[in-house]
């Protein structure tokens, strides 16, 4: 895979994670458990990046292997995932800009 071919991919992975962690927000407010949760200090502070490994775990996507990464041997997997966690809610910011430049580009 490319080089902007993984970009896109961990764009595209940051997009799914604002989703996620849409529902996942909206089910606990449902449940009632949203407050409680975010008032914990390390949970709270970190939910986006909490979400963001679980994701990780649900999908299997190998974030670090774009660049030729493997973690997945070491420790049954869990450095990829928390590696590529922390990669996928770090591109956030990146998505957003790709967003407002693709944006400001359809109305020039």
């Amino acid at each position: 895979m490319g080089f902007w071919a993984s970009v896109g991919a961990l764009v595209l992975l940051a997009i799914l994670l604002g989703i996620v962690t849409t529902v996942v927000d909206s089910v606990l407010d449902i449940v009632g458990l949203s407050a409680m949760i975010k008032k914990l200090p390390i949970i709270g502070a970190a939910w986006t990046l909490i979400i963001s490994i679980l994701m990780m775990r649900v999908t299997g996507a190998n974030v670090l292997g774009y660049w030729g990464l493997d973690l997945s041997a070491n420790w049954s997997g869990w450095m990829g995932y928390v590696a590529g966690g922390a990669i996928v809610a770090g591109f956030v910011p990146v998505k957003d800009a790709v967003i407002s430049m693709v944006g400001k580009g359809f109305r020039a």
